[in-house]
């Protein structure tokens, strides 16, 4: 008894596919070790999607969105309402040469 596969293989554009969808739901190639998990769980899930037939760039950025939420947009850069001076005061050698 042979065990058949039916899985399609996965080509090089398949994997830039998934890749990008990953890339656009901000699952970073970079990301930090407490993370990994998460990233690896993903990837694999849309893995498994893809080889059940789901190929759409669409559907499988909602799958992700489903099982994980939404992904979370990076902080925004805080701009101080004072200058640095105005808080801190003037450097020693700025007030030296004042």
């Amino acid at each position: 008894m042979s065990s058949t596969s039916e899985k399609p293989h996965l080509t090089s554009s398949d994997l830039d596919m998934l890749q990008g969808v990953l890339d656009d739901a901000g699952y970073d190639a970079r990301i930090l070790i407490d993370d990994e998990r998460v990233f690896n769980v993903a990837a694999i899930l849309l893995i498994r999607l893809f080889q059940e037939g789901v190929t759409s760039p669409a559907m499988l950025s909602r799958a992700l969105e489903h099982h994980f939420g939404k992904p979370k947009a990076p902080p925004k850069v805080v701009t101080p309402v004072c200058n640095r001076y105005a808080i801190q005061g003037l450097p020693r050698e700025r007030r030296a040469a004042g």
